[in-house]
């Protein structure tokens, strides 16, 4: 069932559920955004406030000290998330789909990818 323009099987590519401070920061201003889910296509953020659907950001994704050139990507969907605790905040899920992808963000998003598969394997084997 489509809901909202989001359906899972519309990724062109596996993500990964992200086990580590990664954040996105938009040009023009904003919250950084956590980043919850990474693949080679695009990812899903974490934020405070809706994104339009279909709208262009221009953002660098990071951890803390290793970021990249500025990339460009378009909203895919934005959907509210309710509060788990009464007095908390409303959150946004927002797929965002990469555009313009050079080398580098490619190997850049490779080496973020890696550093997911390698933390699951180590919880994989300290619960072996």
């Amino acid at each position: 069932m489509i809901r909202d323009g989001w359906a899972p099987d519309r990724r062109r590519a596996d993500r990964r559920v992200v086990s580590f401070p990664l954040q996105v920061l938009v040009e023009n201003g904003g919250d950084p955004m956590r980043v919850r889910e990474l693949g080679t296509g695009g990812m899903v953020l974490e934020a405070t406030r809706p994104l339009v659907s279909g709208g262009s950001l221009v953002f660098r994704l990071g951890s803390a000290g290793d970021t990249i050139s500025p990339m460009r990507g378009r909203v895919a969907h934005s959907r509210l998330l309710l509060p788990t605790r009464i007095g908390e905040p409303p959150s946004y899920l927002v797929g965002v789909t990469f555009e313009h992808v050079t080398a580098d963000h490619d190997a850049h998003i490779a080496r973020l990818l890696a550093t997911i598969d390698e933390r699951r394997a180590g919880r994989s084997q300290d619960n072996s």
